[in-house]
């Protein structure tokens, strides 16, 4: 019962009524509308002009289009209301089919309009279309290979040095209208910028062309072997190495006895950061202080490790050596033996005295060495199966003179015998 009354009292409301008549005006206005013939006018313009069969044209005849007159066109159409209201200019297209098309030549051709699928094409009238004709040059392809060339924009970390842009691939091979292709030089790449770089950055950039002059040249209508390329900018780490010798004590004397001089002091180089981090210093050689007597002077060749650049540009270093508070003494010894000879081998010694100068600190030691205390060595270890007369180095020892010294070679002969 109680229903009932919620029911009739609904039916009864004018808002419920006037609820109902709103909706059935608007469905008897859409069906009006739907029904309505009545002709209408419209202009649709930039609708886009296609080249049907373009990519036939380029792949299989060799042939591009250029120089077209017009991108889109304008046309009036009449027709029902119900067709002409739905009509979007986005929606139909010029179409010119060139796929027949063999040779190079200067065209003018109509186009085909090409209505969308929810439009009935046969209520539909073409008033006017503007231009009415398309016209286009129809030309021979050719192809050119070009060098990538381009710039980092960004910026270099402090300590470190950038080395020359790499691109990959180096070059790149462009097709289009023969016309075109031979103003381009080359295609240009920047990349980074705003980038502040202490390592390799790689980026993969877009390119533009230009020609010989740098003018910017229009990719419209070219096709490329690659659209990008990769461009990586190297960054090498940069430090001040010392340059260093290692001291061989001899001759009386030690590194301590010695000024060493050496230059440059240290050079920059650039590489590798885990290569470069760990360099301490660079080692130019070895030098023996029983070699020379008064002074020393030589100059090395500064070599680095693998992957590692000089960027100061000197590539030899001069070492200076000098000896100071020292004292020389020549003696004459006949103490000369062998070691190291071979089993089933004997030597005969064949130089019977040798002179060798001795160096100390001071000239009371020199003075106190007796000739017997000279011993001089040669070791034969080298020598396996030798036989005959050898010129062999030698190694001078002073019995009881532990701070004593010869300087310079010391050199003897010796005849190898196999018993």
């Amino acid at each position: 019962m109680e229903q009932k009354k919620r029911t009739k009292k609904i039916y009864d409301s004018k808002v419920f009524w006037m609820v109902i008549s709103l909706l059935c005006s608007l469905m008897m206005w859409a069906y009006v509308t739907s029904q309505d013939t009545t002709d209408q006018g419209r202009t649709l313009t930039d609708i886009p002009v296609e080249f049907q069969g373009q990519e036939e044209l380029l792949n299989e005849k060799n042939l591009s289009i250029t120089g077209v007159s017009a991108n889109t066109v304008s046309i009036s159409v009449r027709g029902s209301r119900s067709n002409i209201s739905k009509l979007k200019a986005s929606d139909i297209k010029a179409v010119i089919d060139v796929s027949n098309i063999t040779q190079p030549n200067n065209m003018t051709w109509t186009y085909k309009l090409v209505f969308p699928s929810y439009i009935n094409e046969n209520d539909i009238t073409v008033v006017r279309k503007n231009p009415d004709t398309i016209n286009f040059t129809v030309v021979k392809n050719g192809s050119k290979t070009i060098e990538i060339k381009g710039s980092f924009e960004g910026a270099i970390a402090e300590g470190c040095v950038a080395e020359e842009v790499v691109f990959e691939p180096k070059t790149i091979v462009v097709e289009g209208p023969e016309a075109s292709i031979e103003k381009i030089d080359h295609a240009w790449v920047t990349f980074g910028k705003d980038q502040t770089i202490d390592s390799a950055y790689i980026e993969e950039a877009e390119f533009t062309l230009r020609d010989k002059n740098d003018n910017a040249i229009s990719k419209d209508g070219l096709k490329f072997s690659s659209d990008t390329v990769t461009a990586t900018q190297p960054i090498l780490k940069t430090k001040d190495v010392p340059l260093k010798v290692s001291i061989v004590s001899g001759g009386g004397v030690t590194e301590s006895d010695c000024r060493v001089t050496i230059n440059p002091v240290s050079i920059k180089v650039a590489g590798d950061s885990r290569i470069v981090d760990d360099m301490e210093s660079i080692q130019l050689g070895t030098i023996d202080l029983s070699s020379f007597d008064g002074g020393y002077e030589h100059t090395f060749p500064i070599t680095l490790p693998e992957g590692v650049e000089n960027i100061t540009g000197v590539s030899d270093a001069k070492v200076t050596i000098e000896v100071s508070g020292t004292h020389t003494k020549t003696f004459t010894t006949t103490n000369i033996a062998c070691k190291g000879v071979t089993a089933g081998y004997r030597v005969t010694v064949d130089t019977k005295e040798i002179e060798v100068t001795l160096r100390a600190l001071d000239s009371y030691t020199l003075n106190s060495i007796r000739p017997e205390d000279i011993t001089v060595v040669a070791d034969l270890s080298d020598y396996v199966s030798t036989t005959g007369q050898v010129i062999v180095n030698a190694k001078v020892t002073v019995v009881g003179h532990d701070n004593v010294g010869a300087v310079g070679d010391v050199r003897v002969t010796v005849t190898i015998i196999k018993d």
